[in-house]
């Protein structure tokens, strides 16, 4: 093996950032990123996987070790979260959606594709919309339902949007579409309420771990088969 094959959050992060920006370079551009790529320790000849590999296949052959960051919150254009200002990215990582997306990839043993979006499922302005959590290799999808997704709150809600709507009934718009969508292409689709969690008057979760990991645990059940042991 020329490479390796665990990397951290932080490694993974970049070597996502830049297979994003492979698959949509010319030849040279592409030559110029897998070189860097293999600066990083990921060498896809190791795993037997072609030179058109995507992040997919990074996440299926590699193993992303638990440290600081979040080794998937990639934007839309192929950066890292981490470059934007620190503040950003700390409030990102503490949020409750991060902290039942983690319990998750605990359970499951896996990392989680962060904002993950797929070609086939997009807004009303043609727009890919993003899942809050994708696990490739189980066809798995999980979404965490804040406050906004159930309940009015104008803060969230009052701008209208190109759908001729305001944003709380294109939440719910898009939350059904997801719903619809996905299993279309036989994506499960796992979906968390922040009722379900033992929580806050202000709705944030008290996050009391042992009691959330059976809750998270029971549902995800009901889709996956869960093998690793917690």
């Amino acid at each position: 093996m020329k490479g390796k094959s665990r990397f951290t959050r932080e490694e993974a992060n970049e070597i996502i950032a830049l297979i994003r920006k492979k698959l949509v370079s010319d030849s040279n551009g592409q030559k110029r990123i897998r070189d860097k790529i293999r600066n990083l320790g990921f060498y896809a000849s190791d795993f037997g996987i072609g030179g058109g590999y995507t992040e997919i296949d990074f996440i299926r052959v590699t193993k992303i070790s638990e440290a600081a960051g979040d080794a998937h919150n990639i934007t839309e254009n192929g950066s890292s979260v981490n470059s934007k200002p620190a503040s950003i990215s700390i409030k990102r990582e503490e949020s409750d959606e991060a902290y039942i997306i983690n319990l998750c990839d605990s359970i499951l043993g896996q990392i989680a594709i962060r904002q993950h979006r797929f070609d086939f499922l997009r807004g009303d302005a043609g727009t890919t919309l993003p899942v809050d959590a994708y696990y490739p290799t189980l066809n798995l999808v999980i979404e965490y339902r804040e406050r906004q997704h159930t309940e009015e709150v104008k803060f969230f809600n009052k701008r209208i949007t190109i759908s001729g709507i305001n944003r709380g009934e294109q939440r719910k718009l898009y939350d059904q579409r997801r719903r619809e969508v996905l299993p279309e292409y036989n994506i499960n689709l796992v979906e968390f309420d922040y009722a379900e969690f033992e929580h806050t008057r202000s709705k944030r979760l008290v996050r009391n771990k042992s009691t959330d990991i059976e809750i998270v645990k029971l549902k995800i059940s009901k889709f996956i088969k869960i093998n690793h042991k917690y």
